[in-house]
């Protein structure tokens, strides 16, 4: 998870309330909405969620998932087809906190970051909802590097040195396949250039 990205869509839900439901799913509205952090080069200054795990394992949770349709009369099949019902497994892992760096203005983050109600996946489910909010400043400026560690991918044409590269996207929207570049992988030795 990407606290920029994180930022962006609770921006852009309250921009634009109702209508944000019916955006076009495959196309870049052509601009991330204006949010309080600050910008180094063209990537904000705002770190990977870093999870801090009850405990020290995976777990798997099976399901099934059927469909909410509304059934014809007759006989359905609901092991093919349209009706078909899923057994899933999703591997989780329960977090007790998730933490974010970031380096913008401290209250409009506070109010944007309380609107957040659940994180990560299966949040229909139950999983990921959010307990508690706490927005505090730091002693430094974590968002990008961290004891020399990358806390975000960072595009290798703006760093020195690097220890690992791979293709990811490094802003918003990153589900865009034209933001993705080689880029520092988030906690491995980095030095900016």
């Amino acid at each position: 998870m990407m606290f920029d990205s994180l930022l962006a869509h609770v921006k852009l839900k309250e921009e634009l309330g109702e209508r944000y439901y019916t955006l076009p799913t495959k196309i870049p509205l052509g601009g991330v909405p204006r949010i309080p952090l600050k910008k180094w080069r063209d990537i904000y200054v705002a770190s990977v969620a870093i999870l801090e795990p009850q405990d020290a394992g995976m777990h798997v949770f099976s399901y099934f998932k059927r469909g909410d349709f509304p059934f014809p009369k007759g006989k359905i099949s609901r092991g093919s087809g349209f009706f078909k019902d899923f057994y899933l497994k999703v591997i989780y892992i329960p977090a007790v906190r998730v933490r974010f760096y970031a380096t913008g203005e401290l209250d409009e983050v506070r109010r944007l970051v309380s609107k957040v109600a659940s994180l990560g996946k299966e949040r229909n489910i139950g999983f990921g909802f959010v307990r508690k909010v706490e927005v505090r400043e730091v002693d430094g400026e974590w968002g990008l590097v961290k004891d020399g560690l990358a806390m975000r991918p960072i595009p290798v044409v703006y760093l020195k040195k690097y220890e690992d590269a791979v293709h990811l996207p490094y802003k918003p929207p990153y589900w865009d396949k034209r933001n993705i570049v080689l880029c520092a992988v988030p906690f491995t030795r980095v030095e900016l250039g």
